[in-house]
């Protein structure tokens, strides 16, 4: 009887093991084409993939890994379609971020709530 109580109690204190955990938030610097990752020269970019809704589900539309990039060489050229959205996935400093948003027909950009 004792097993029985004692067992799912463990299980609840020590919680389930989970996977990799979810990138945090973080906007990137975008004006016109040009995308900076960070403006802080002792930060370092480590990769970056960018997603868009332009085809059903969402199309990587760039991307490169295995980086060790810092400002201004973290910035990179990149053309916008207008009336997507728009994910950039992106390491820097060795840690996961995110970056939202929707660009509409007149090329106005609205950061997605996470």
């Amino acid at each position: 009887m004792k097993r029985l109580i004692i067992m799912p109690l463990v299980l609840m204190l020590s919680g389930c093991p989970g996977g990799m955990p979810a990138p945090h938030p973080r906007v990137t610097f975008i004006n016109g084409n040009y995308l900076c990752f960070s403006t802080d020269q002792k930060d370092v970019l480590n990769y970056y993939r960018i997603e868009s809704s332009r085809s059903k589900g969402y199309h990587i539309e760039k991307s490169e890994y295995d980086l060790q990039l810092s400002y201004p060489s973290d910035c990179i050229d990149f053309k916008w379609s207008y009336g997507y959205s728009y994910t950039v996935s992106y390491g820097l400093n060795g840690k996961d971020y995110v970056h939202k948003f929707f660009i509409d027909n007149n090329g106005q950009l609205t950061n997605m709530v996470y």
